[in-house]
């Protein structure tokens, strides 16, 4: 019996919801992104999601039937990954990407690490960034949004007849600056990731998450405020205009990962002050490769860097405040220099003299 538990260091944490029902909870957050990808994409855009979902049950099932191990499938976790993972699909992309997405996120993203939560990646991520990696010029090809283009998508067919469309963020990165309405932006119709490119849906998602308690919101906000900094500091070559701030925090999947991967509860910190820490260091390293690297989903990959050192940054934070290293602290103690540096001599004096009576 002893065998079956785990011992570990602090801190320790007390979750209220189940697994399951938590699970349930995302999966519906990413639903509340599904039908606008219907209405621009037909039934092209419902069957990637389907494929999505079917190849990463299948990836389980299969896995746990070769390894003689208890199927796993009631956790639901399979239906998430899929979903996650077709909707960062493009739409104009062959089905095969997604199941590749969705296969290759459970198979090398979950299963080997032993399931649900013992893995220290999210597995969604891990499979579009290996898409991104392997086939970047299908993952990256969008259509933009028009009666033509939905009326050409055909529901099993090629679809290269199809005229290129380019995300806001590969502009950027050309030196050309966007110009796309704001009503463009809340109702996704830009160039981008089928479930990513609307921003009101978003919106509306995250706000079910966090109503539901399955969204770290610090950790969103200090990503999302990270990215910010760093894309003014690190303006793109050729643009002067600072609105190409707003096209980097809102264009192709950004958004999408703040909300469904940076603040995923169950794989950031627990501690407030450590989710500070991590959000804000995911977010700098996301648009720094989003920048300087060869790919445009930078955060992505970010989250999956980080991910793994997400109990690192707790029990750091909980070493600190164990030793008496706080914010408050040392917030009080730069005060009491700055104020000492400030005064006179002759304060200074009489303030010695005061401590000495």
């Amino acid at each position: 019996m002893a065998d079956d538990f785990m011992e570990s260091a602090a801190p320790y944490f007390r979750q209220s919801d189940t697994q399951l029902s938590s699970t349930i909870q995302r999966i519906c957050a990413l639903l509340i992104l599904l039908p606008l990808p219907v209405v621009h994409y037909g039934w092209r855009a419902l069957l990637t999601v389907i494929f999505g979902i079917l190849a990463a049950v299948a990836a389980e099932a299969l896995w746990n039937l070769a390894a003689k191990h208890k199927q796993t499938l009631s956790d639901m976790t399979a239906v998430e990954t899929g979903l996650a993972c077709a909707l960062l699909m493009p739409a104009r992309a062959h089905y095969q990407l997604a199941i590749f997405a969705a296969a290759s996120a459970m198979v090398i993203g979950k299963l080997p690490f032993g399931g649900r939560f013992r893995t220290p990646f999210i597995p969604a991520a891990v499979g579009c960034c290996l898409s991104a990696v392997c086939f970047p010029a299908e993952m990256f090809t969008y259509s933009q949004i028009s009666s033509r283009v939905t009326a050409e998508l055909s529901v099993f067919g090629s679809n290269s007849a199809l005229t290129p469309a380019f995300s806001q963020i590969a502009l950027l990165r050309e030196g050309k600056l966007p110009a796309f309405h704001v009503g463009e932006f809340l109702l996704g119709e830009v160039a981008g990731p089928m479930g990513a490119s609307s921003a009101i849906l978003l919106c509306i998602a995250a706000i079910w998450l966090l109503f539901t308690g399955n969204l770290a919101w610090r950790s969103a906000v200090s990503f999302m405020t990270s990215m910010a900094v760093v894309s003014l500091i690190f303006p793109y070559h050729g643009i002067s205009s600072y609105l190409y701030i707003v096209y980097d925090l809102f264009g192709g999947s950004a958004l999408f990962c703040t909300v469904f991967f940076a603040a995923y509860l169950n794989y950031c910190p627990k501690l407030s002050t450590a989710q500070y820490c991590w959000g804000g260091i995911c977010g700098a390293l996301a648009m720094l490769m989003q920048h300087f690297g060869s790919v445009e989903t930078g955060g992505l990959f970010a989250v999956v860097i980080l991910t793994p050192f997400a109990d690192a940054f707790d029990r750091m934070v909980w070493y600190c405040r164990s030793n008496g290293i706080t914010y408050r602290q040392i917030r009080h103690r730069l005060s009491e220099k700055i104020s000492y540096r400030l005064k006179t001599q002759q304060e200074r004096e009489l303030d010695e003299f005061k401590k000495t009576q």
